[in-house]
């Protein structure tokens, strides 16, 4: 079990220091497998360019980033309580959906992978699953934590529907920032990090949950070694979605949902982004809000270069994740 800063620090340096040596190997693996994932963007000819620059990099990477961080959790006990498992859960049914999805497109077989609709309903799934067995377990647990409030939120039997909001919500938008060398993994380590740190200072019961929180956060940030710009390997859907699995589940069973606006910002506003872009380009004849969506890719168009604007980004990731953390004391 994982109850003190030492048991964290331990489980994080293992696990980025395991995903630094499998990754070594995998990465090589995967290139000689031209695990490759197609272009696109063809209606779009300066991020058809950009992506085209990105041709040759292998994808897939996020096998071994949950790979070693399911294993290591496993050894810091992270399946000694049921709360475990549902993580695991999460984690192996969007990773899954993910697989499939990169597996379409690397195969030739779909360059766009698999459409969204199957994707959206396996989260939906896994966040009603999710919701119904935190509601069933003893005491009230169908509340959510308001932030910077001393107070909680009962939702009553809106907490399914929630739940399955929050899981489809945040697997989305970490797939979705998932677009530039490193963006990704970054920011899901700091809010892993984050949710770790809450887990260990709130309830006995949730710490359960920091092995979980903190191995894959370490396995994060051990494969921004290969990941970082210039990138050697790419998440993709599976590690995306298994990654946005995890911060989906963990947030849940700790309570703290809401609280991924703030320190999930980054992911807010990638997705918010898409939503404006989609929306007003139906409703306002074909009117775009920015040059092009995710957000990130707009300021890339901008003049921004890329490993500029992913470290502003991881900056204003880290402010967010002080940001909340400012509230520990009120837990």
């Amino acid at each position: 079990m994982v109850d003190s800063l030492g048991d964290v620090a331990l489980v994080f340096l293992a696990s980025a220091s395991l995903c630094l040596i499998v990754g070594y190997f995998a990465v090589k693996a995967l290139a000689r497998a031209q695990c490759l994932a197609p272009v696109r963007y063809e209606d779009c000819p300066p991020l058809l360019a950009y992506q085209q620059t990105k041709s040759a990099t292998p994808t897939m990477g996020g096998l071994f980033v949950l790979g070693v961080g399911i294993m290591m959790a496993i050894l810091a006990g992270g399946l000694m309580h049921r709360d475990g498992w549902l993580v695991l859960g999460a984690v192996l049914g969007l990773g899954a959906v993910g697989l499939v999805d990169d597996q379409l497109k690397f195969q030739g077989r779909n360059a766009a992978g698999l459409r969204s609709l199957p994707k959206l309903v396996v989260a939906l799934a896994i966040g009603a699953g999710l919701g119904l067995a935190i509601a069933a377990r003893p005491g009230s647990y169908n509340l959510l934590e308001v932030p910077w409030a001393r107070s909680t939120l009962d939702l009553g039997w809106g907490w399914v529907p929630f739940a399955m909001l929050v899981m489809a919500g945040c697997a989305h938008a970490v797939n979705l920032t998932d677009g530039m060398d490193g963006l990704a993994a970054g920011c899901v380590a700091i809010v892993l990090s984050i949710l770790g740190l809450w887990a260990l200072a709130g309830d006995p019961r949730g710490h359960i949950l920091v092995p979980w929180s903190v191995s894959l956060a370490g396995a994060c940030v051990g494969f921004l070694w290969f990941n970082s710009f210039p990138a050697s390997v790419f998440l993709g859907d599976v590690g995306a979605l298994g990654l946005g699995g995890a911060i989906g589940a963990i947030s849940l069973l700790t309570h703290t949902p809401l609280w991924l606006l703030v320190i999930g910002g980054v992911f807010v506003a990638e997705a918010l982004s898409v939503m404006l872009q989609v929306t007003s380009y139906k409703l306002r004849n074909q009117k775009r809000v920015f040059r092009v969506a995710p957000i990130h890719h707009h300021f890339h168009l901008g003049g921004l270069s890329e490993p500029k604007l992913i470290v502003r980004f991881w900056i204003v990731g880290l402010l967010l994740a002080m940001l909340g953390l400012t509230t520990m004391e009120l837990r």
